[in-house]
């Protein structure tokens, strides 16, 4: 499923249930987008899954709507671009894809 795909709003509790996942020159355009309209108390911070793509928790689309702390970032973005540019996965399926991480004493 794409982000065209998913009814917005979601709700939260649905939200933290699901995983965005883009291409790293699509965050790109995220951080610019961010650091003209977002605000500092919402920061989305992409982790980097083990085939080089990105993934955010959907939950940041709960402050997309009026109101919401991401609304002016997301009225400038190009929806036709994201719709389909931003895979959306179970939250357990991208959790797998995140690099092992090392333990202590490696």
């Amino acid at each position: 499923m794409t982000l065209a795909d998913l009814p917005l709003p979601i709700a939260y509790a649905d939200a933290r249930q699901l995983a965005l996942v883009f291409a790293p020159d699509l965050a790109g355009r995220l951080a610019t987008l961010h650091a003209a309209y977002g605000s500092q108390k919402c920061v989305p911070v992409p982790r980097t899954l083990t085939d080089g793509r990105l993934m955010l928790c959907a939950d940041v689309l709960t402050e997309i709507e009026p109101g919401g702390l991401l609304h002016a970032m997301w009225e400038a973005a190009k929806k036709e671009l994201l719709g389909r540019a931003v895979e959306v996965i179970p939250w357990d399926e991208a959790v797998a894809m995140l690099p092992a991480e090392p333990t202590i004493g490696e």
